[in-house]
């Protein structure tokens, strides 16, 4: 029967001795879902073909809940160390020839007892024995870096072996002791040999009833994808959009893997804390990422990667839907089969399309008031009240637009940079290109004198105070100007001239005065100013 396994053990310190039974395996990557953030949903097998123990070195750092296994028998997983022996090619010079020849034919020239004159010596290197592990101790760091191992004290060691200032040559049956201030040169015949030594390293270790394909799959950190888009106003009407994917990997070798660029805004509440399954942290680093809320401390940058990864679900599917698909407001955009290793990028085009679109000045006039009512400080609103000259259209991409940078250009000439956000196909979005100079834009809001009328909402009392505000734009343009202007306001909208397109903002949906944003599509004749006037009634508390 198929089983299906969430695994989060503690890790466990495995005995040398035990791995006797063990089969060394290396879990095949079949396919890499990336989100923008850095996660990514991974999937990879291998085969057991009997029933046995397979030994998983150097598994990856995962996030918590998210390692899941599915076999068709029952498997059980253990993490820890392993001291286990390996094979490396001693093919980086360190100057101690000793070591570096070790095991290798060579020919070596000395001085002779006459000036000019040269001895040879024909042999194979003398290979040293491969001192046992160094001990190590692991450190555990903050959350959100990467532990690793530390060196013990230096008398805790052990021995090192060591020739003084001689080079050992076995030559005719007998050793060599070669003073190294009398060697002239040294040839060397042959590839460097292989050598092996033992290192401590983190291990999983399946243990599977039967034969069978055992599929894993597990979000890590990692790998990630960038997108931009290339918004080229090529003719007066249209306009041409193009997508452009980078996709990073520094998490392991990809080999024909089949990858997968995901957008949207899954939640994955444990997106900073690892799994306890990886031997690389403890219960109190566990205890301590749990306790952390990624969005809190930190500069914008910290916040905003906090932001993005708090969002990301505890448990994504282990099989991806199809390309180009929906699930629950994600998609998934197949870009077949890549092979990059660790520290290269990939660049290529995903989708590009042609659409109308009008040229437009947007003016958003951010909300003076607090959900409460209270008026903010003008001056804390800063530029966000300014005139831009922007592009209006409708996406044309069979897949949404998502967060990322998007450049526009105009005859191949630089016009300026925005940022997109979340755009269904067919759905309008507005990008913005360069401050409007030559647009004159003010907003102004006064309260009505008069009684005012108290009200208890809660235990908090307010007072319901009644506002006129006017916009008041002016083109200082020799040409007509389209204005797609918006007012945000907190409270009961009374009255509004040129009628205004309204909306209910999600953040003020609970809110003790809802909150409301006026849109306004106008245009102005060359040197035409226009005053636009509106009402609203607000509760604000004392």
């Amino acid at each position: 029967m198929k089983t299906s396994t969430s695994l989060a053990f503690l890790p466990v310190l495995i005995a040398v001795g035990s791995s006797a039974q063990e089969m060394a395996i290396n879990p095949k990557i079949e396919s890499v879902g990336l989100f923008k953030n850095g996660l990514s949903i991974v999937r990879a097998s291998f085969e057991a073909k009997a029933a046995g123990a397979y030994l998983w070195a150097d598994p990856p750092r995962c996030v918590h809940g998210t390692f899941i296994v599915n076999s068709e028998g029952g498997v059980s997983l253990q993490s820890g160390t392993r001291t286990v022996e390996e094979v490396f090619a001693n093919d980086r010079p360190t100057g101690h020839l000793q070591s570096d020849l070790g095991g290798q034919q060579v020919r070596v020239r000395l001085r002779g007892p006459q000036s000019g004159t040269e001895t040879e010596i024909v042999g194979r290197v003398l290979q040293l024995p491969v001192p046992p592990p160094t001990p190590r101790l692991w450190s555990h760091t903050i959350a959100g870096e990467t532990p690793g191992y530390l060196e013990a004290a230096q008398s805790a060691r052990g021995w090192q072996p060591s020739t003084g200032n001689y080079l050992i040559v076995e030559a005719e049956q007998k050793r060599v002791y070669v003073d190294m201030s009398q060697i002239v040169s040294v040839e060397v015949a042959g590839a460097p040999p292989e050598r092996k030594r033992t290192v401590e390293k983190p291990v999983m270790i399946f243990s599977a009833a039967k034969a069978g394909l055992v599929r894993i799959s597990y979000l890590t950190r990692g790998a990630s994808w960038v997108p931009s888009y290339q918004v080229d106003l090529g003719t007066p009407k249209m306009l041409r959009l193009s997508q452009t994917a980078l996709v990073r990997n520094e998490l392991s070798p990809w080999q024909n893997v089949q990858l997968q660029l995901i957008s949207g805004f899954p939640n994955v509440k444990f997106g900073h804390v690892d799994s306890p399954l990886w031997p690389g942290t403890t219960m109190a680093n566990f205890f301590s990422q749990i306790a952390r809320d990624p969005r809190a401390g930190g500069g914008p940058a910290t916040q905003q990667v906090a932001y993005n990864s708090a969002r990301f679900t505890e448990a994504l599917p282990p099989q991806m839907p199809e390309e180009g698909n929906q699930s629950e407001d994600l998609h998934f955009e197949d870009i077949g089969e890549r092979s990059l290793s660790p520290g290269e990028t990939l660049s290529l085009d995903v989708a590009s399309g042609t659409a109308a679109y009008e040229r437009v000045v947007e003016w958003t006039s951010p909300d003076p008031r607090g959900a409460n009512g209270r008026s903010y400080d003008q001056r804390a609103l800063g530029d966000d009240e300014q005139p831009w000259d922007a592009v209006l259209f409708q996406n044309p991409l069979k897949i949404p637009m998502t967060t990322a940078a998007a450049t526009v250009t105009e005859k191949g000439q630089f016009r300026g940079q925005s940022m997109s956000e979340w755009t269904n196909p067919g759905q309008r979005t507005c990008l913005k290109i360069t401050r409007a100079l030559s647009i004159q834009a003010d907003r102004q809001e006064i309260e009505e004198p008069g009684k005012r009328e108290s009200t208890l909402i809660g235990s908090d009392q307010y007072y319901r105070a009644t506002i006129r505000g006017t916009l008041t734009m002016r083109n200082y343009r020799s040409q007509p100007a389209v204005l797609l202007s918006r007012a945000q306001f907190s409270g009961e909208l009374l009255s509004a001239e040129e009628k205004p397109m309204k909306t209910l903002r999600p953040e003020g949906i609970f809110s003790v005065n809802p909150r409301h944003e006026l849109e306004w599509k106008l245009t102005l004749a060359p040197g035409e100013e226009k005053k636009v006037a509106y009402s609203y009634a607000v509760l604000v508390r004392n």
